[in-house]
């Protein structure tokens, strides 16, 4: 059903930053670019998110391809994605392996201007 509706994205992935020397060096980037079905998100999902992120402009992503959620690993950072111009952080996910149509659903929220 998804994949008739999926569209290609351009996702940033960062690897997380070490010290060297005392010097904190940050991580370097990446884009990988995925096939995903954008879609309004709807309250069930917006209580996944963080409640410092519930009032920010968010989309839900359908995708074969997991993103990163910021801290799911020791020191990673959240993928980011292009939607319309605009940058939006991965913050919530969640599999769905129905082994019909196996997916990732993640929800992804507007970045502030100033970030």
């Amino acid at each position: 059903m998804f994949g008739v509706f999926r569209r290609p994205l351009t996702v940033t992935r960062k690897s997380g930053g070490e010290y060297v020397d005392g010097v904190w060096q940050p991580g370097s980037e990446s884009q990988i670019t995925i096939q995903a079905s954008v879609q309004p998100t709807n309250p069930d999902d917006m209580e996944l998110l963080p409640s410092g992120r519930r009032d920010r402009q968010a989309f839900t992503l359908y995708a074969d391809t997991p993103l990163r959620i910021s801290g799911e690993v020791e020191g990673s950072n959240a993928d980011t994605v292009n939607i319309d111009g605009a940058k939006y952080e991965a913050s919530a996910r969640r599999p769905w392996q129905n082994n019909i149509i196996n997916h990732h659903v993640t929800v992804v929220t507007k970045v502030p201007d100033d970030d």
